[in-house]
């Protein structure tokens, strides 16, 4: 994604992902071989594998919804006629200045301003963010509360749209 200042601030998830695949061919050749020195070795390289194969996958579906939010950026400045002034307009004026429908971002607030952990929902269309705010604020504003003894009326969910 890119920041309103025009920054890249997300890491390039193809290389990311390339790299995993290679690590993951590496181990797989290696396994195959079962050229371990201990036993314990053969037990830590299986577990690198697994490991490996877990975060190939949650890294395929997050660059399937990068390249998904890539192409609807471009399909909505390319509509708007010419690439660099629509651009542009989308880094200055955001998501209302390309005509696409937003997708929305929906993150729960804790009472010192910072996101609580594991609460962004993001490409949600605008028909279900009453249900993820409400999902926050029902479920994992109280456990957050709970959890660091803090009052729940200092909460609050912050709606982005991009």
């Amino acid at each position: 994604m890119i920041d309103n200042l025009g920054f890249h601030t997300h890491p390039d998830l193809h290389t990311e992902l390339a790299k995993v695949r290679r690590e993951i061919d590496s181990l797989t050749r290696q396994t195959s071989d079962n050229s371990f020195y201990s036993y314990e070795a053969g037990w830590n390289a299986n577990a690198r594998l697994d490991m490996l194969n877990n975060r190939a996958r949650v890294l395929t579906r997050e660059v399937a919804m990068e390249d998904q939010r890539i192409n609807r950026l471009v399909n909505a400045v390319q509509i708007v006629g010419d690439a660099n002034l629509g651009f542009i307009a989308y880094v200055v004026f955001g998501a209302c200045a390309i005509p696409v429908e937003p997708l929305y971002e929906v993150r729960l607030i804790d009472s010192d301003g910072y996101t609580v952990g594991g609460s962004i929902r993001t490409n949600l269309p605008l028909s279900r963010v009453d249900a993820a705010r409400g999902r926050l604020m029902a479920v994992d504003a109280p456990a957050h509360a709970r959890l660091w003894e803090r009052p729940l009326s200092g909460y609050r969910v912050q709606i982005t749209p991009f």
